[in-house]
């Protein structure tokens, strides 16, 4: 009697890896539905699937220009390209997802991503890479290129409290207190002490 037992535990020790590849395969093959004999593939039946339609409000409009001001993504824009709604993404450029914190206090934009370039900020559905919006970017990027050095000299001075440093060739104004050009009456003062 035992013989036996030990027998079947054997067996159904063996059978249950034959069985969960069994199973395995056939869930694969379930994955590709069917319809009217012809089989549809779950990825392009994403892609067609539809989207709640994004509501573009003024409001939405500003957060996504603030939440992507300090978001370096910004990419060249092909020569060719000319950024049109309905029209899908140059193949030269990426969708990026939207910053953690822009798409959760807005969660409709999860599902979309985004594609910034000097001018504007595109947004793209990711699964058939259509743009369905053009905002424009809060600050546009200007082209010219700036030198850490150059950037130091003017902005840098202004965000500590200096004055930015004058352009070469220009006049120095003149310099501050007792510089001996001006009398201003301290100077005989201080010699008869």
């Amino acid at each position: 009697m035992r013989t036996v037992r030990y027998a079947a535990a054997a067996l159904t020790l063996l059978c249950v890896p034959a069985l969960a590849q069994n199973n395995a395969q056939n869930n694969a093959q379930n994955n590709k539905a069917t319809q009217d004999g012809k089989t549809l593939d779950p990825i392009e039946l994403s892609k067609h699937a539809s989207k709640p339609a994004l509501n573009l409000d003024d409001r939405l409009r500003r957060e996504i220009q603030d939440g992507l001001v300090e978001a370096h993504t910004q990419q060249k824009t092909p020569v060719d390209f000319k950024p049109q709604v309905g029209q899908p993404l140059s193949m030269h450029m990426k969708v990026d997802a939207f910053p953690a914190a822009l798409s959760q206090r807005n969660p409709l934009l999860k599902q979309y991503g985004y594609a910034k370039t000097a001018k504007d900020i595109l947004l793209v559905d990711p699964m058939n890479r259509k743009i369905i919006a053009q905002v424009p970017r809060k600050y546009p990027a200007t082209g010219k290129s700036e030198s850490p050095a150059d950037w130091a000299g003017t902005r840098g001075r202004e965000l500590t409290g200096q004055a930015p440093e004058a352009e070469p060739g220009a006049s120095a104004p003149e310099p501050a207190g007792d510089s001996g050009d001006v009398k201003n009456g301290n100077d005989t003062d201080a010699k008869d002490k």
